[in-house]
């Protein structure tokens, strides 16, 4: 693929869900589409809580970061940045349907609807600055930090916000959300983590590389530099 339809894939393809996600908040349809943690009908909170937000505040705090992140995504990790956005989406939901809402917490007075984005924010921050970690490449490294410039506070997100701040009532955030998308986005960010950019190797670093060939040139060089001392003391 050209360089120019991967910059338009880049800019594209996170503006098509951010718009999606407006279409939808225009429309406000009523009842929860989120995810209703080991509830069936919740199961369909899978598929669709990413796109429904519960105000434009809500909207807006994870658009801006899917568009950034997502032109990160297409820009540096193509080869994977469809099964990243497809498979973070899918398993984070998973998760949340399966552990939110444990009454681990006191504070935690029932089973609540989990909807919007910031899960899928969480996979794409968490698997761009990990992959330039695990990669150890000097490019993906600079665009990790650049990650933990833009959003390092999102590392608080993962915690219970009741906890952090030491309160006994109840956050309306589904930090639950959060915690799964990070560990989903570093898990994928190590098993990928030898596709796509690599750090820059010597060829003597290479599996195949043959030692015995670079001898041999060395011979020949130091044979042709014998001889060329050898001529200039006979004249």
């Amino acid at each position: 693929m050209k360089q120019s339809s991967i910059r338009r894939e880049a800019y594209l393809v996170p503006l098509a869900l951010v718009v999606l996600m407006i279409i939808i908040q225009l429309i406000k349809p009523t009842g929860c589409f989120g995810i209703i943690p080991r509830y069936v009908q919740g199961l369909r909170g899978i598929l669709l809580a990413p796109l429904f937000h519960s105000g434009w505040k809500h909207l807006f705090s994870n658009a801006f970061p899917i568009l950034t992140l997502g032109f990160m995504i297409f820009s540096f990790y193509r080869q994977v940045a469809y099964l990243l956005i497809i498979f973070g989406w899918l398993l984070t939901g998973t998760l949340v349907w399966f552990f939110a809402d444990l009454g681990l917490l006191p504070s935690d007075t029932g089973i609540g609807c989990h909807i919007g984005a910031s899960g899928l924010v969480y996979v794409l921050a968490s698997f761009v600055f990990s992959s330039g970690i695990f990669r150890r490449s000097s490019p993906l490294i600079a665009v990790s930090l650049i990650v933990v410039f833009l959003y390092g506070s999102m590392l608080w997100g993962i915690f219970p916000e009741e906890v952090i701040r030491y309160s006994a009532e109840q956050a309306n955030i589904s930090w639950e959300s959060h915690a799964a998308g990070a560990l989903v986005g570093t898990s994928f960010a190590l098993i990928w983590k030898n596709i796509g950019p690599q750090k820059e190797r010597w060829a003597w670093q290479e599996k195949n590389y043959n030692s015995q060939k670079d001898e041999e040139l060395w011979q020949r060089y130091l044979e042709s530099e014998n001889e060329e001392n050898k001529i200039k003391s006979t004249e």
